[in-house]
């Protein structure tokens, strides 16, 4: 079995066989949707990503939650986003409330954001929380482990250089894979069967076997995940 801990299973839609997947949402349609899908294998996400915080309606989504598996994609991109600062700051806290009040999970994006997403979980409490394909800075990660928080590797990890050295310097006891199936990225569609990439680029990083990998990463998914 393979562990996906954050995937857009929405804009997808197919099966994938030995596979749980962490379902996330961009806006409220794609939260509606992603409920929809919620079985056995696929947990369910709800959220307004950074991306859309100044389209979409805050209210409507947290009304979801209690709905919901956990919350994401939600959080912070001081680089791509259009909105606001202020306006992403108001949308992220109202989440990381909403889950440190329900109990739930959180999966972060926080694209040249990373420290200030941490310190608005820390703020509220937040027990359990993902920050999504880390690229951040490497002091961080004493932090992250420390508040109990994990980080996701993506198949960009076979190339991308920033995310290799942070594979390098986290221990494994804080990493989880994922896809962000459904993007598409360097004109390559992600899905959840790259994360076999992933883990053999993981266990190559850390010296150890792709078993021992998948074994730590399964642990990992279902502390975070409860």
């Amino acid at each position: 079995m393979y562990y996906d801990a954050h995937c857009h299973y929405s804009y997808l839609k197919k099966k994938y066989e030995n596979f749980i997947i962490a379902a996330v949402s961009m806006d409220y349609s794609t939260s509606i949707e992603t409920l929809s899908l919620k079985s056995p294998v696929i947990l369910a996400g709800i959220g307004i990503h950074p991306w859309k915080v100044h389209e979409e309606n805050l209210n409507k989504v947290l009304e979801l939650v209690k709905k919901a598996d956990f919350i994401g994609e939600v959080g912070l991109d001081y680089r791509y986003a259009k909105a606001e600062k202020s306006i992403q700051l108001k949308y992220f806290e109202a989440f990381a409330e909403e889950a440190s009040n329900q109990k739930k999970l959180i999966n972060v994006h926080a694209l040249d954001a990373w420290e200030d997403a941490f310190n608005i979980l820390q703020k509220h409490n937040v027990k359990r929380a993902i920050f999504h394909w880390y690229t951040g800075p490497e002091n961080l990660l004493k932090e992250i482990e420390g508040a109990g928080y994990f980080i996701t590797v993506n198949p960009s990890v076979t190339f991308q250089k920033k995310h290799q050295n942070i594979v390098i310097k986290s221990p494994l006891d804080i990493i989880l894979t994922e896809s962000d199936g459904g993007y598409e990225y360097k004109g390559r569609l992600l899905e959840p069967v790259h994360i076999v990439e992933a883990i053999k680029e993981i266990s190559k990083l850390k010296g150890t076997s792709e078993e021992e990998v998948n074994k730590i990463v399964e642990r990992n998914f279902r502390k975070a995940f409860g």
